[in-house]
């Protein structure tokens, strides 16, 4: 995600500067100043500033001032001038500061866009999996499929850490992306999400720190699951009542997966008995409801092997199997493996 503040006390100036970063950058929060000490004030409050678009002829203190105030605090903030003067002057004044760039008013589009690009290090195939990204999260909570949704989240985390090894920063780019993404979409929504959002931007700021060592894996891993469960459950209020039985139990049981999850609670939850709902699930899935629950787990359970730090004991805690002993059994009536093999054996192929 990237802060963007526009320093600008024309109406339709600030409007169209508005429009076309929006459309340049999916994953931009913008803010505005109309007078140079709202800037200021934007620059105190926000602890990181990716980019500012700045007027210099705005009201006291002037452009010069905020910029001058900005470099102080934040050096490597991308300061961007626009003026509807040729100054030589002025543009040496702008050197000096060492903004890194200075455009005319009125901007061109096109101009606007390549400033933006080159000094955020975006291009458009980021542009276009950003967009990707935000419309798939959309269809998935649009449709309320959590399933699909945990799916998504593992696999897109699981490549990012296998991708780590070779290209680390592109592996961060896509985590970064992605925890924005769902940021964006908060931020945007009518609930009261602040303490997700305050998950995500502790979140975002560990990947930036780190190498994608095992540590964070499980920290992004579970704190995700539990921001989804606050999306799903809205989600879920919209779409209840559209959604036969079955689609109900996969909801819950996906919800609940790091409890311990029955056929009678799910049951319950779903508006059917639990004999109904066991012939149900096994004639339309194809399986029973034990095993699918059963599969679901496992499923987290090979990704906590591979790719976090865990022990085994752990992660049969984490999963709501009490007796380690029995996970094991489980797992390797699974997988066909014990779990210590089948890590020793993925982490091997790494």
């Amino acid at each position: 995600m990237y802060n963007i503040i526009v320093v600008e006390d024309e109406p339709i100036e600030l409007e169209s500067l508005h429009r076309i970063i929006s459309e340049c950058v999916d994953n931009a929060v913008l803010h505005e100043a109309s007078t140079g000490r709202k800037a200021i004030d934007l620059i105190d409050k926000l602890t990181q500033i990716d980019m500012m678009f700045v007027d210099i002829n705005i009201p006291l203190p002037n452009g010069k001032e905020v910029i001058e105030y900005l470099k102080a605090k934040n050096r490597d903030t991308k300061v961007i001038v626009t003026t509807a003067n040729d100054d030589f002057d002025l543009l040496r004044a702008m050197i000096n500061l060492k903004v890194e760039d200075y455009l005319l008013k009125p901007v061109k589009k096109t101009t606007l866009v390549e400033t933006i690009k080159k000094n955020l290090g975006c291009n458009d195939n980021d542009i276009a999996a950003t967009r990707t990204l935000k419309k798939d999260l959309n269809k998935m909570l649009e449709s309320c499929d959590y399933p699909l949704w945990h799916d998504f989240i593992f696999n897109h985390i699981n490549q990012a850490f296998l991708d780590s090894h070779q290209e680390l920063q592109t592996a961060k780019c896509a985590i970064l992306t992605l925890l924005d993404t769902i940021h964006l979409y908060l931020e945007s929504a009518d609930d009261n999400y602040q303490v997700e959002l305050d998950s995500l931007n502790m979140l975002s700021q560990k990947v930036h720190q780190s190498s994608l060592n095992k540590l964070i894996y499980s920290q992004l891993i579970f704190q995700l699951m539990k921001i989804s469960q606050k999306l799903f459950t809205h989600a879920f209020k919209n779409m209840s009542n559209n959604m036969d039985f079955l689609r109900r139990a996969k909801f819950h049981i996906e919800h609940d997966i790091l409890t311990n999850v029955t056929l009678d609670s799910i049951a319950e939850k779903s508006y059917v008995s639990s004999c109904y709902l066991s012939r149900a699930f096994k004639k339309h899935t194809g399986v029973g409801f034990s095993n699918y629950v059963t599969g679901r787990k496992i499923a987290i359970a090979r990704s906590l092997l591979i790719f976090s730090e865990l022990k085994i004991n752990a992660i049969a805690l984490e999963l709501s199997w009490q007796d380690s002993n029995y996970f094991c059994r489980i797992f390797k009536k699974e997988t066909g493996e014990a779990p210590s093999e089948y890590r020793r054996m993925q982490v091997d192929t790494l």
